[in-house]
């Protein structure tokens, strides 16, 4: 049997090289020396036989290596730090606990219907849920801290399938200047008017959605702030049309008359890990999201049909 010759804290210290930007920081960030730091990496370097790093200056650019390994890195220190977590929480009688990061996008009602089904089928079992937005899930699988992620871009070496499809309208407050135009307006004009946008929550690589080509900006954490600022008459945004019904319904938020792109869809997936394929409490939620989103779909059709 043939075992790792590189050590965690060498991974460590890899990983942390790179979001630090160079040895210096990563030994302030890690509260070792700098030539600590480079030691395990240079030592790396030649259990390896490649390089990870080239030097910029003062800092120190990744490989064409480097590159394909960080994510794996990152995902090999979130397992075992999971692991110990696991092992400190442990207790006789109990269940572990399974974590799961859904973007704020997926409907938060099938959320809570799935935790509530999972947690029928396993007492006792604990679900740790991360709300996320844009890269995040990817970040947050990537990095080993959850075993399943929902959202609408997700790392491509996982085992995926789709879920669900999200419609996005643009919509403002009903006493809008924009609700008012009845003439249709080109998506360029939206320019003049303040947007209300959902901040990337990965630290990593923050990735833009949507048309943001407005000169004004709010850009928030989270949906229900999103919306609340729009009912106020204080910008336009695109949100889920799902989570908007009432307000549309009642007249409380118009959408915006535009000639083009008034709304677009979010296609969500469901992704794991490939060596959790067997596991049965991973193998339980993914059964469980799948159904609440089957159902959600046949629910739908049905009162399109009627």
């Amino acid at each position: 049997m043939m075992f790792p010759r590189i050590s965690l804290d060498q991974w460590q210290a890899f990983t942390a090289t790179v979001e630090c930007g160079g040895f210096q920081r990563a030994g302030d960030y890690l509260h070792k020396s700098q030539s600590a730091v480079s030691h395990a990496v240079n030592r790396m370097e030649v259990l390896l036989g490649q390089q990870l790093f080239t030097i910029e200056g003062r800092k120190a650019a990744l490989t064409p290596l480097g590159c394909s390994l960080l994510p794996h890195a990152k995902q090999l220190l979130g397992s075992a730090q999971k692991l110990e977590r696991s092992a400190r929480q442990f207790q006789p009688g109990m269940f572990s606990e399974l974590s799961v990061a859904f973007d704020v996008l997926f409907p938060i009602d099938l959320v809570g219907l799935a935790l509530q089904r999972f947690s029928s089928a396993l007492p006792g079992y604990r679900v740790r849920i991360y709300e996320t937005a844009l890269s995040g899930t990817s970040e947050l699988l990537e990095d080993g801290t959850v075993e399943l992620g929902v959202a609408s871009n997700l790392p491509s070496d996982l085992l995926q399938e789709p879920l669900l499809t999200i419609d996005m309208v643009c919509v403002v407050a009903s006493d809008h200047t924009l609700a008012k135009n009845t003439q249709g307006l080109a998506i360029g004009e939206l320019n003049q008017f303040r947007q209300v946008v959902i901040r990337d929550s990965g630290t990593r690589i923050h990735k833009d959605s949507g048309w943001l080509g407005a000169s004004q900006r709010w850009t928030v954490s989270n949906l229900s702030t999103a919306k609340g600022f729009v009912e106020r008459g204080q910008g336009f945004a695109w949100l889920p049309k799902n989570t908007i019904a009432d307000e549309l319904e009642d007249g409380r938020l118009s959408i915006v008359p535009l000639h083009d792109m008034r709304e677009r869809e979010v296609p969500i997936y469901l992704g794991y890990p490939e060596e959790y394929k067997l596991n049965p409490d991973v193998r339980m939620m993914v059964h469980t999201i799948r159904e609440v989103c089957q159902e959600a779909r046949s629910g739908s059709r049905a009162a399109t049909e009627a």
